[in-house]
Order: structure tokens, then C-alpha cells, then sequence
């Protein structure tokens, strides 16, 4: 991981935090000691995030998953072959392969599918979609993965980035086969 997102994710958690638990001792105690205890509180929160972070990513490259960039909303697209309904059941099932996933939507017609995964160690949760696209030989599935908590700024323990390279390699396991440009797509 570059230094720059170590960065992005240590102050993304160390502000939020430091600030809350400042205004919590406002009032209470003098204003330097709220002060100073938001900017040390802040500071081994944002730390104990980095070293989550960092975790995380050497945890995903063991499995073979690029730890995306940070981000709590994490998404992407590929292109199969196979009409809308087929490519509807073989998502269902391999949305169904995640850990603790509950399906909260599921609508053939539409191809669009709504899940939420329960709460980890790693996390309280995440809210994930999946919209299927296209009536020819060809179907366009896009997944995305966000924190069902919606303060979350950062996605220290990587869920999100796992979520949804986890549901493409199921997927793309589900499918007869790839379209012939194999066009994946992540922002």
C-alpha cells in the first residue's frame, strides 16, 4: 500500500474520532485537556487504523485479492456471456457464497440484487448490490460494496474490496464463460 492511502486513512479515522471524543469532554473538563485528549484519542485511533490497514492488505494479497484503494464504497463491472436470467441465477448464487450474507432483494426481472453481509471483527457490516444489465448474448453485472455503518470514511479491514473480488471470482466460476473482451471494470 502506498504511503499516500496509509495517509488518507489515518487522518479519514483520526479527525472523526479525535473530534467526537473531544466534544464528548467539552463542558466537562478545561478546554486544553478536551483539546489535547481529542488530539491523542484521534491519533492512536487513526494509528490502530493503519495497522488494521495494513493487515488487511497482506491478508487479501495472501488470498490474491487487490486490496482496492481505501475507499468504504468499492465497485465493479464485467461483461459474461449468457441472457439476463441466466446471468441473474448464476449472481444469486455466487452473491450467495459471500460470508454471513443475507439476501434482502431479489428480483429476476429487473436483475437486480440486494444483500447485507452481518457484523465481524472486521466490520459492522456491509450493504452490497448487484445490477444486471443487457438483453443480448451479452450481460453487464455490476457489484458495489459499502459499510452499512454510513459514518464509515475509510474500509480499514479491506471487507468491501474482499466483498467484491470474492463475487466476481464466484461469478465468473458460474458462467458458462467471460465475454470474448473480458471487460472488467474497477474505478
Amino acid at each position: 500500500m502506498a504511503s499516500a492511502s496509509r495517509a488518507k486513512v489515518f487522518w479519514r479515522s483520526a479527525i472523526p474520532f479525535g473530534i467526537a471524543m473531544a466534544v464528548v469532554r467539552a463542558g466537562h473538563f478545561p478546554l486544553g485537556y478536551t483539546i489535547g485528549t481529542g488530539v491523542a484519542l484521534g491519533a492512536l485511533f487513526g494509528a490502530l487504523m493503519v495497522w488494521l490497514n495494513d493487515r488487511a492488505v497482506r491478508r487479501l494479497a495472501a488470498q490474491g485479492i487487490e486490496s482496492g484503494n481505501g475507499e468504504p464504497l468499492q465497485e465493479a463491472s464485467v461483461e459474461v456471456v449468457g441472457d439476463i436470467s441466466l446471468v441473474h441465477e448464476a449472481s444469486r448464487r455466487a452473491l450467495l457464497k459471500l460470508r454471513k450474507l443475507r439476501l434482502i432483494r431479489d428480483n429476476p426481472i429487473t436483475g437486480e440484487l440486494d444483500a447485507s453481509t452481518g457484523v465481524t471483527w472486521a466490520s459492522f457490516g456491509e450493504a452490497i448490490s448487484v445490477r444486471i444489465a443487457g438483453d443480448g448474448p451479452d450481460a453487464t453485472v455490476h457489484i458495489a460494496s459499502k459499510p452499512r455503518l454510513f459514518t464509515a470514511t475509510v474500509d480499514p479491514a479491506g471487507k468491501n474490496s474482499e466483498n467484491v473480488a470474492l463475487f466476481l471470482r464466484y461469478l465468473l466460476l458460474e458462467v458458462p464463460k467471460a465475454a470474448p473482451n473480458q471487460r472488467l471494470e474497477r474505478p
